[in-house]
This record gives C-alpha cells, sequence and structure tokens, in this order.
C-alpha cells in the first residue's frame, strides 16, 4: 500500500515516509488528565512506573528534571529493569524522538504526553535494550496505552511500533567501518558498546549537524555551539563519547591500599590514570565497601584535578563553598592534613548529607551559608566548585544536553560571577581560589578565571581544561570525565608551588 506525504517533528528527517492513520483512528490528543498517572507511578509495574514517569516529565521538555523512577514495592529484578528502561530512554530521548517522528503522519509535538511515552519505552526496547522479544515490547506497550488513555491511541501506537520493528536490520560489530563513521550515514543508530544497528530505511535527518544531534541523542543548540567552539571533529568526538557508560570509580587516601582487589577475582581493576580504580562487579555492595575504609571515595579521575592542584599550598582554613555532598570535601581532608574546613551548600538537602557524611569529624564543619561570617577575612584557601552547564559530564547527566542554549550558558554565568563576588570577603591578605567546574565552556571557565583576576587582583598560576575521554567500545579504564580548574593566587599565597 502506498504511504502519503507526511508531516514531520522538528528534527526529523524530511524524506522518511510514514504509516497511514488506520481508519477511525483517533490521534492521541483527547485524554484524560495526564495527573491521573500519579499513582501508577509508585503503584504499576515496572513499566507502568516509567510510563508514569515519563508522561510527567516529557510536559517539560528539553527541561528534564533530575529523579528517577520510584522502585519501591518492586521486586529487585523489576526495579533493575525500570532503572535500565528509564536510563536507557534518558540517555537516546532525541534519537528514540527522531526514529518514532519518522513513522507518524502529525507533528510528534502535537501527541499528548502518554502517547509520546509510550512510543519512547516501545522504540527504546525495540531497538536498544537486548533480551525483549518484539512482541512483548509491543503488547505491553500498546495494552499499556489502552488501558490508561483510549482505544484510538492504542491503534496510533501499534502501528507505528510495528514499522519501527521492521526497521532493525544488521548489527555491526565496533570495528565494522560504517559502525565507526555512523555519522555519515541516515540508516546506522551507534550503540552503547561501540556496535552499531544498520537500519532497513533512512530515517535520520540528511543535514549532517541535525543527523549527529539525533544519532547520539544532543540539542541542536549544544552541537550547533560545540561546532563552532571546538570544530566538527571535535564536536564528534564529544557527542560520540557522551553515549558511554561511564564506569564507578574509587580511590583512597593511599590508592596502594585498593590493588589488593585487582585480579582475576578481585571487584576492581585499575583505571589508566594512576591511583584510581573501576568497578568490574556489578555485585559489589559499594556502601559496604567504602564503608570498611573510610579514606575510600566515589570519584572519576578528571574530578579528582582540581583539589589535587592545590596539593603545594599550605592553608590553615579552607572554605569549601559550593561542597555538595562531599567528594571534594573529603579529598581536601586527605590533601591538606593541617586545614581546618569549613563546608557549606546552598542547598539543605546537600547540606544535610553533608552533616552526615562528616559527623564528627575531627576538622570539618558544615555549616550554613550564613554561619561562614567567622570565617570573613581569614580564608586561606576558598574552593569554588561552582554551578554549571555541565557538559563535561553528559554521559552521566543526559538531561544537560537537552536544555542547553546559549541564553542558559549566559545566565550560568552570571550566577557564577555572583558566587564569586558573594564569596570575596571570606578571603585573607594572602589568599587562593580553587575555581572548578565540570564544563567546556570557556564562558564558564577560562573566562571566569580571567574575570576573577581582573576584577579582583588575583594571580592566574594556573588553569587546566580536561576533555572526556573513551566512546562507546572503549575499555572502562579508558572512560573519564571533562573538568576545568583555574588556582589564582595573591599576595604569598602566590609563591606556594601549584
Amino acid at each position: 500500500m502506498a504511504r502519503r506525504p507526511v508531516r514531520r517533528a522538528r528534527g526529523s528527517s524530511d524524506r522518511t515516509p510514514g504509516p497511514r492513520k488506520p481508519s477511525g483512528q483517533t490521534d492521541g490528543r483527547d485524554s484524560r488528565p495526564e495527573e491521573e498517572f500519579d499513582d501508577i507511578e509508585t503503584k504499576g509495574d515496572a513499566r507502568d512506573r516509567v510510563h508514569a514517569r515519563l508522561v510527567r516529565i516529557a510536559r517539560k521538555y528539553p527541561d528534564l528534571p533530575i529523579g528517577s523512577v520510584k522502585t519501591a514495592g518492586l521486586s529487585s529484578r523489576d526495579a533493575g529493569f525500570a532503572r535500565a528502561l528509564e536510563q536507557c530512554i534518558l540517555q537516546r530521548w532525541n534519537t528514540l524522538q527522531a526514529i518514532a517522528a519518522s513513522k507518524l503522519d502529525r507533528d510528534w509535538r502535537i501527541l499528548q504526553g502518554s502517547v509520546r511515552a509510550a512510543l519512547l519505552i516501545g522504540t527504546a526496547e525495540l531497538l536498544l535494550m537486548d533480551g525483549v522479544p518484539d512482541h512483548a515490547a509491543i503488547n505491553e506497550t500498546v495494552n499499556r496505552v489502552r488501558r490508561h488513555v483510549h482505544g484510538g491511541a492504542a491503534g496510533l501506537v501499534n502501528a507505528v511500533l510495528r514499522q519501527i520493528a521492521a526497521l532493525r536490520g544488521e548489527t555491526l560489530p565496533a570495528n565494522h567501518p560504517d559502525a565507526m563513521d555512523f555519522h555519515q550515514r541516515r540508516d546506522v543508530l551507534p550503540l552503547v558498546d561501540g556496535r552499531a544497528l544498520l537500519l532497513t530505511e533512512p530515517v535520520f535527518a540528511e543535514d549532517e549537524v541535525l543527523r549527529l544531534c539525533q544519532q547520539t541523542s544532543h540539542g541542536e543548540p549544544l552541537v550547533v555551539h560545540w561546532i563552532a567552539a571546538h570544530g566538527l571533529a571535535r564536536t564528534r568526538e564529544l557527542c560520540h563519547h557522551d553515549l558511554v557508560r561511564p564506569p564507578i570509580c574509587v580511590t583512597a587516601t593511599d590508592p596502594q591500599t585498593l590493588e589488593v582487589f585487582t585480579g582475576e577475582e578481585g571487584p576492581l581493576a585499575p583505571h589508566d590514570r594512576h591511583g584510581f580504580f573501576i568497578v568490574t562487579d556489578e555485585h559489589l555492595n559499594l556502601g559496604m565497601f567504602l564503608g570498611h575504609d573510610p579514606s575510600r571515595r566515589i570519584q572519576d579521575p578528571a574530578s579528582a584535578e582540581p583539589v589535587a592542584a592545590t596539593a603545594g599550598f599550605r592553608p590553615k582554613l579552607i572554605v569549601d563553598y559550593c561542597a555538595g555532598r562531599g567528594t571534594k570535601t573529603k579529598q581536601l581532608t586527605e590533601t591538606h592534613p593541617d586545614a581546618r574546613i569549613l563546608a557549606t551548600d546552598i542547598d539543605a538537602t546537600r547540606r544535610n548529607d553533608l552533616r552526615r557524611a562528616f559527623l564528627d569529624h575531627p576538622r570539618v564543619e558544615v555549616v550554613d551559608p550564613a554561619g561562614l561570617a567567622p570565617a570573613m577575612g581569614q580564608t586561606d584557601l576558598l574552593v569554588l566548585d561552582v554551578p554549571c552547564s555541565n557538559t563535561g559530564v553528559l554521559a552521566r547527566r543526559p538531561e544537560a544536553r537537552y536544555r542547553f542554549d546559549s541564553d542558559t550558558l549566559r545566565s550560568i554565568s552570571s550566577l557564577q560571577k555572583g558566587i564569586v563576588r558573594e564569596t570575596q570577603p571570606l578571603l585573607g591578605p594572602s589568599a587562593a581560589i580553587l575555581f572548578a567546574t565540570c564544563s567546556l565552556e570557556p564562558l564558564e571557565n577560562r573566562k571566569i578565571a580571567h574575570w576573577i583576576g581582573h576584577h579582583f587582583g588575583f594571580d592566574l598560576q594556573t588553569e587546566h581544561q580536561t576533555f572526556p575521554s573513551g566512546i562507546p567500545g572503549s575499555s572502562p579504564n579508558q572512560i573519564h570525565d571533562g573538568s576545568f580548574h583555574a588556582i589564582l593566587t595573591r599576595g604569598d599565597m602566590g609563591s606556594s608551588e601549584t
């Protein structure tokens, strides 16, 4: 049967045909209130809960919130499946949307949130998740839509998912030229392990920039920005990196104490970065493992670089102003064993986590921001691990790929300057600032560091940008995040080694 011309969702291919709308089928726009999915998010089965959460967050796209599917009451197996399904969709939202939209006869954006969520789930299970039979992926999704939406929408979902199942062709090995150069073809879907799925039709965009956005699931504003900043070749590498499954890395005050856990029977393997190890045993109880030695911590090698760069200083008082949940705070206690540390965070939940992490610690005091008053004019080292766009850690923070735009970047840069201004009174006459981010963007990194030096009379001692490493198919010990840090000093602190 010939297919009629279709309307395209923004970002979908302009040549890929879609299915005909079955006679009498509604379009998924007239539905029950989406608030009715709230109970399902806590009481349904694994797929129901993921679907209900996607309905909630799809309304906010591209500003997807941080969080995860509720798994209380599920078996460990079902909870694991729910988390894996949700993570797969968050990692490949734009990819899944582009594929599903290529099979629609209407604009993706007019679809009801519950229908969009169902298509994302079904497409993910059909093309990206191993071990899910086609009939299960399709029937479960269609029946869920029929139960919670209406029969017409179920018909639409059924028609689209059956055509998506027919897209699955040969799986190319990681060393196949078309898998390595996936961005050159409209019918290749890169996978998380380095392999690629050769589709039976070209569903991705003809434009190479838009095609890269779709195949690697990045927002177009981010990719265009990266091309301007880093060039197309580096942008392809960055986008491909963001598809990896980042390993869990651990280290310790004395990393040699972890070497006993490596080897064929051990739960760890050495990372390429000296002093760091990757967790290779997925059944390892990390909480118990870390609890056996308080000096152990989970930390990516790139995240550890900023504090390590301050090892030449001998501060008496350190203020960790954006301490989060305390990873760098813990590293500071090890790097500066004679220093007193005041740690704070503007977020009350993170402060409570900090208090629990450093309960009864002899040298770390967790305070509200207002509790820093006694440190005014006394601080030797000010640590500013400031909010940023997260573009160095997008493999771990996929939601940040979609919300990036130039306005947000400027807003974050302004926020960073505000944090610098409000913390300047803490510094003594001779002091150092460690400015750190997990960003790749000069507007949040190098330009802020130079602004600090110019406006507040500090000398820039060092600045370093680390780009993410590893692509799908790389050995886990080659994979790490991106980060930036700069050290600025004034007075006698400038004579210390950095």
